[in-house]
């Protein structure tokens, strides 16, 4: 829309205005919410959409579920639709072939959000790494930045990596999964490994941004506010998150939320860890409009962490922790439920 001055306009010119305003505003909540996740075959992409979103993608066990790129409209809470882009595996179709990569490049900047799966189980960052910079090299600095920002990476299938093993906090009929904190360190140490890899080296491509209750007014050279959001042009490291809280540790929660944009999150389908906190990452990346959007969308996230007692119980055995008795056990068998 373009700019008008406000002194140019009367109450019926101002009115004018205002209908455009809810017009369009009306027209954008009503868009199809757009989430395309990608990464190597094999890495649980279609297992994550499903536990995240409640859908029921195909999962391949042996050969890959997705060939190519496949459009999946479905209606999410309140009858709001929700496209997937559910992109094949890199390894099985992302190569220096020009017409594969343009096509990657376009639907993951036409998507609201978009996700970088990676097996929490592997060590390599060569595979990630070369995908990720042909994407690149085929766009400009703009797109660049912009697919940089859409980005959020993780590492899935968490509840792989054993022993040690996961504790299972329940809570009468439900519970939920928790890393032992041998385990949680080894996941940080993942982590922080291929934050180092995949996000470090494209330095001041970077942005990172959360929003402003409006108590947030501190600007420099890489950070800026305004009324609505808080942003950061650069990598938001952990060293640099260490510096600015301990400036103004008041503001300790902002970025903390800035860090977030930057990092590499552990998660696990199949025992719901961290879905939550993946989803608000999620949210804390979209634009004004796209956040209408995917509230309309979602329920109860907090239910995206909740396993039943007899789903889990078909796992294996697990450390239980049980919240209302305020007793443990280490093995099933012994432990009346």
């Amino acid at each position: 829309m373009d700019r008008i001055p406000a002194g140019a306009l009367d109450e019926r010119g101002l009115e004018k205005v205002r209908r455009r305003v809810r017009r369009e505003r009306e027209a954008e909540s009503n868009r199809p919410l757009s989430v395309a996740i990608m990464g190597q075959t094999g890495v649980g992409k279609s297992s994550l959409l499903n536990a995240l979103f409640g859908t029921s993608l195909p999962v391949g066990d042996v050969k890959p579920a997705t060939c190519e790129p496949r459009a999946i409209s479905i209606p999410g809470n309140s009858d709001h639709m929700l496209t997937f882009w559910d992109m094949p595996g890199m390894g099985e179709s992302l190569s220096e072939n020009a017409p594969y990569v343009a096509m990657y490049l376009a639907k993951l900047l036409e998507s609201d959000v978009v996700i970088w799966a990676i097996h929490a189980d592997s060590r390599s960052t060569t595979a990630d790494a070369r995908c990720l910079a042909m994407l690149l090299a085929g766009a400009d600095q703009d797109a660049c930045g912009r697919l940089l920002g859409k980005l959020t990476f993780v590492l899935t299938k968490a509840d792989t990596l054993t022993p040690p093993p996961w504790i299972f906090d329940m809570r009468g009929p439900h519970g939920s999964f928790l890393p032992t904190p041998a385990l949680a360190a080894r996941l940080e140490r993942k982590a922080a490994h291929f934050e180092r890899a995949l996000i470090e080296p494209w330095g001041d491509l970077l942005r990172t941004s959360t929003y402003n209750t409006g108590e947030f007014a501190i600007s420099d050279e890489r950070l800026s506010f305004d009324r609505n959001a808080v942003r950061y042009r650069g990598h938001f490291s952990e060293e640099v998150c260490a510096r600015y809280r301990a400036a103004h540790p008041e503001h300790a929660a902002v970025f903390s939320r800035l860090r977030d944009g930057h990092r590499v999150l552990p998660c696990s389908a199949l025992f719901r860890y961290n879905l939550v906190r993946l989803m608000v990452g999620v949210v804390n990346k979209l634009g004004p409009a796209a956040v209408f959007r995917f509230q309309r969308m979602l329920g109860d996230v907090a239910e995206l962490a909740g396993v039943p007692v007899a789903t889990m119980r078909e796992y294996g055995n697990f450390l239980v922790w049980d919240g209302v008795r305020g007793v443990s056990a280490f093995d099933l068998a012994r432990f009346p439920l």
